[in-house]
């Protein structure tokens, strides 16, 4: 196990400060390799140290002013501040298919900058940033989860199904929720994927119970809609 391994290890255990400590040892061991650098960022950035990220990544784009993998992370750094513009203008060269950056690093941007947009409320050019994010790494599930979930706020519930469908047997409870909400939406049954989310991963539910609270919500206002047309029709 490297250095940059060890840390990585124990920062995603829990033991953040030791996980920082080791990659700060770790870039003083290796001070010419962009890529420890990009690591440490990525932990500050997790535990919202954004000024010490900040100062880290523009040092290291001194040294490095032309890596990729830092450029993402000046994006990333951007975008958990919700500067939403920077981000689009850091992450944005990343996506150009003419630009030197690795292939699975190109799709982690074209999903950044879908996150961005959908924030910003541009769905459509958020769908398409998903989408390829999704062509250039098919086995990625938070870029097909990111399109269902934009299909469903545009209402296009059956298509959020159809996105979604491939996923079922993957065992991610991720996935079963949003299936689980894109079948409800359509009118049709997803308490099967929806128990089979919150038996998995309780935290996740209970974190998005206000979209199955909305879904609930909207399907009630759609049947007063349908019967109140249907005593016009009448």
């Amino acid at each position: 196990m490297t250095q940059t391994d060890d840390a990585i290890t124990q920062f995603n255990h829990g033991h953040q400060e030791e996980g920082i400590q080791a990659a700060v040892h770790d870039i003083d061991a290796h001070p010419h390799d962009p890529q420890r650098y990009s690591v440490l960022a990525t932990m500050l950035i997790t535990v919202r140290a954004y000024d010490q990220a900040t100062t880290l990544i523009t040092r290291a784009l001194g040294l490095f002013p032309d890596n990729p993998e830092l450029r993402y992370s000046w994006g990333l750094l951007a975008y958990a501040q919700q500067d939403l513009q920077d981000a689009l203008a850091r992450l944005l060269p990343l996506t150009d298919v003419h630009a030197d950056v690795p292939m699975s690093l190109r799709g982690d941007a074209a999903y950044m900058v879908a996150l961005c947009y959908n924030d910003l409320g541009q769905s459509a050019r958020a769908l398409a940033f998903a989408m390829t994010a999704h062509d250039v790494n098919p086995r990625a599930h938070d870029a097909v989860i990111l399109m269902a979930n934009i299909l469903l706020a545009l209402g296009e519930f059956n298509s959020a199904v159809d996105t979604l469908a491939p996923l079922i047997n993957a065992h991610d409870p991720q996935i079963d929720f949003a299936y689980g909400m894109a079948l409800s939406a359509a009118g049709r049954d997803g308490s099967k994927y929806l128990d089979a989310a919150r038996k998995a991963d309780p935290a996740l539910f209970a974190d998005q119970r206000g979209k199955v609270k909305d879904i609930a919500r909207f399907l009630q206002l759609r049947h007063a809609d349908d019967e109140t047309e249907g005593h016009q029709d009448a």
